[in-house]
Parts: C-alpha cells; sequence; structure tokens
C-alpha cells in the first residue's frame, strides 16, 4: 500500500472571501469575546460545516436547515477552510 504525497495544505481565508455555492468548514472564530459568544449562539462554532449562499450585500450561510445572514464585519471574523481540504487534513 501507498501513500500519499503527505498531508493536504489547507488554506484559510475569511468567511467574506467565499463564492456562493461553496462548502465550507469554520476552522476559527476570531474577535471579541462578545462576538465569539455571539457566533456561537447562532451555531457559527470551529468544525461546523456551512454553504455559502451569498456574499453581498451580507453573507449568508446555511448550516443544516439554518439559514443566516452575517453583516460583512461579523463574516470577516470567521476564518473558513475548504470542504475538500478540511477533510485532507485529517490525520
Amino acid at each position: 500500500m501507498t501513500r500519499g504525497a503527505g498531508p493536504v495544505p489547507v488554506t484559510t481565508r475569511k468567511l467574506v472571501a467565499c463564492r456562493p455555492g461553496e462548502r465550507i468548514v469554520v476552522g476559527a472564530v476570531e474577535g471579541s469575546a462578545a462576538r465569539v459568544d455571539r457566533l456561537a449562539s447562532l451555531g457559527i462554532l470551529p468544525g461546523v460545516e456551512l454553504t455559502v449562499q451569498q456574499t453581498r450585500p451580507v453573507v449568508v450561510v446555511e448550516s443544516d436547515e439554518t439559514v443566516l445572514a452575517l453583516d460583512r464585519e461579523i463574516a470577516a471574523d470567521v476564518v473558513a477552510l475548504r470542504i475538500d481540504e478540511a477533510a485532507g487534513s485529517a490525520p
């Protein structure tokens, strides 16, 4: 059995930089404690899978059956990983 060339490099970017239709995994939530708590209360936590529906004028994401609209300023605090990259980085 041969192994792959090694771990897949994971590129992170802000949620506001994602494209509509893209599936991502939340890698981290940055910002003030209040902002992190607010996003957590909405279900935006590291490891959660989201589908980006739109990025302008606000960022709209879907998680399971929930659709959330986030101000771009708030979405800029969410670090995103693409689904295929996130899956490839698992041990």
